[in-house]
């Protein structure tokens, strides 16, 4: 069983309320919330915890595909007394795209339970700023985004956000190559050509320690404008037969009943190469007295030492904007 990484963790401490009884946003932009405009950022604020907090969500009037959106939250006691506030999960935001794509981070983990996180003291006249759930989301979609942030159970006015781009690939073989030049490696042997055309080959542990994977690789291509987003997927067996990628949150939809290991990696592709915005894992083994190892992949290659699981059962691990887990299955029985 792996760990929650990336956008699971972007979310699981924004979640961990609404896990547990849940957050119920209100329908209305409360009279005590504001929105200002100030040179290259948009900030809207309003008042939560009975008046006595503050909340100001704040974000870059434009970002560049591929990006982090960058939004941050800062939190101040206007009270003339200490206030408790849980910084972990107080703040979250809705994105929605020109092409009506919404991405909720409270969506990932709703039936989840997050960790307990004690509440954060904040002292009158205190600000505490909290970032962590606006730099893992790197963006993927046409501008305008229309960005609603919410503190507690106040949605805060929407922000505005325009999305840039250096331009698109000059053909769809570009982007491919590009793709496999941005996945450190991981598809040296298991190499797509043509956008939609999957080709059969092998992925390779990084030290040699287990068999390599006999794999069907491919990448498909949605072009956004300025920019193409292109959907990179691994699959062994190389006849697992049907696998889905859900969007917008890049997760795994695989039916099928013997060991398998499925990655998705999502980018960003522009004239100037392909960035890693998105990724995700999916495996299932039969029981051995084996340890699988798995790989944190970038667009750098495999990173560090590997981690590892017995053989036997299902897991999952993704979601991260650098780049996915690879376990390889090959190691337990087929």
């Amino acid at each position: 069983m792996k760990g929650l990484t990336g956008a699971a963790v972007l979310v699981a401490t924004t979640l961990a309320a609404s896990a547990c009884g849940g957050y119920q946003v209100s329908s209305q932009t409360p009279a005590s919330t504001s929105s200002t405009v100030s040179a290259g950022t948009v900030s809207s604020t309003g008042l939560i915890l009975d008046g006595r907090v503050r909340c100001t969500a704040t974000v870059s009037t434009t970002v560049q595909a591929g990006d982090a959106l960058g939004l941050t939250f800062a939190v101040r006691n206007v009270s003339d007394r200490p206030v408790k506030v849980p910084l972990a999960y107080a703040s979250w935001f809705v994105m929605k795209a020109a092409d009506g794509t919404t991405y909720d981070t409270r969506v990932l983990l709703r039936n989840e339970l997050g960790p307990v996180i004690f509440p954060t003291t904040i002292p009158p006249g205190t600000t505490k700023t909290v970032s962590g759930i606006g730099k893992d989301l790197r963006v993927r979609w046409q501008g305008p985004l229309q960005i609603t942030p919410g503190c507690e159970k106040t949605a805060l006015p929407v922000l505005g956000v325009g999305v840039t781009s250096p331009g698109s690939p000059p053909d769809d073989r570009t982007a491919v190559a590009d793709v496999v030049a941005a996945s450190g490696h991981l598809l040296d042997h298991c190499r797509p050509e043509q956008a939609g055309v999957a080709v059969q080959g092998q992925i390779e542990s990084p030290d040699g320690n287990a068999p390599p994977m006999s794999a069907t690789c491919s990448v498909s291509l949605q072009p956004e404008g300025r920019f193409v987003v292109a959907q990179a997927l691994i699959v062994s067996p190389p006849d697992l037969g049907e696998v889905r990628v859900d969007q917008p949150y890049e997760q795994l939809s695989v039916h099928h009943a013997a060991s398998y290991e499925a990655v998705a990696w999502e980018f960003v592709v522009t004239r100037d190469g392909a960035t890693s915005v998105a990724a995700t894992e999916g495996d299932a083994t039969k029981a051995a007295d084996h340890m699988a190892p798995d790989w944190s992949w970038t667009s750098s290659g495999a990173q560090g030492h590997p981690g590892g699981s017995r053989c036997g059962g299902r897991g999952s691990s993704g979601g991260g904007w650098a780049g996915p887990t690879v376990e390889f299955v090959s190691v337990c029985p087929a």
